[in-house]
């Protein structure tokens, strides 16, 4: 594995970066992952446990910042990770190995897994091979009405667009994947727990039948996780992943390109 870090994906923008993993052997698309934290959290660091499920199946990887909310508020998070899409789409990556693809996966977790459905239905449809979401919220008006169990989203649409708003704004709607999905839409996998309070499996679910009702190929896997917060890992403890997670990796990896 050959490993390039922080590597600028916007000039000048000092949180557009993101970590290069080239696997020995190349055999697919390469990955764009996207780290959760609430949008306004966390860094590529802690969405780096999802690399290695990717490298064993030779597949690329750029892990990528964004600006957070305490920078900028929405769209600029979006707009980063669309950035980093077409970067690597545009053959941005090249002089470090990895020639310009004809088509990209986005992975995302938490807001990331958001971020990964936002992003990839703002891209050309045929340049996206799949969007895999990891207990991704779907819907910006469920965030806002949401009582999490930590409290993350208290006074969440202002944080969130800078202004007070409604949630049957325009804008909100305009943020929520499930409300804004285009005919033929690029294929969706959900991972989900089922005891996931942060996120309910719900979101997922109504990505999955927005994205059927486009004509679009979606489902959801949901695994029962330790905890009522996304449950990713054995006894929350970010060292130790459940191996239904990479098990759900290679499913989706065996079905794409």
């Amino acid at each position: 594995m050959t490993f390039y870090p922080d590597l600028p994906y916007v000039d000048g923008r000092p949180s557009a970066v993101g970590d290069l993993f080239l696997p020995e052997t190349f055999s697919g698309t390469p990955v764009l992952l996207i780290h959760g934290g609430g949008w306004k959290a966390l860094a590529k660091e802690d969405f780096a446990f999802m690399v290695p499920f990717f490298l064993r199946a030779g597949r690329p990887v750029f892990n990528i910042n964004y600006r957070l909310l305490g920078e900028a508020f929405w769209p600029a998070c979006v707009e980063d990770c669309r950035a980093a899409a077409e970067f690597i789409l545009s053959g941005g990556l090249e002089t470090e190995g990895l020639p310009a693809p004809e088509k990209i996966i986005i992975c995302g977790a938490s807001a990331g897994g958001h971020l990964a459905m936002a992003t990839g239905l703002g891209l050309p449809h045929l340049r996206v091979a799949a969007i895999l979401s990891m207990a991704g919220p779907s819907r910006i008006d469920w965030v806002a009405n949401n009582q999490d169990p930590l409290g993350m989203y208290d006074g969440f649409l202002e944080g969130f667009f800078g202004t007070a708003i409604a949630p049957e704004d325009a804008l909100v709607r305009k943020a929520s994947p499930a409300l804004m999905v285009p005919p033929n839409p690029p294929r969706l996998f959900c991972l989900h727990s089922r005891n996931d309070r942060l996120v309910p499996p719900e979101q997922s679910a109504e990505a999955c039948r927005a994205w059927s009702e486009a004509g679009g190929q979606a489902e959801v896997s949901l695994i029962d996780g330790d905890g009522d917060l996304h449950g990713f890992w054995i006894a929350n403890e970010r060292e130790r992943i459940r191996p239904e997670v990479g098990e759900w990796v290679d499913r989706c990896l065996s079905l794409i390109p």
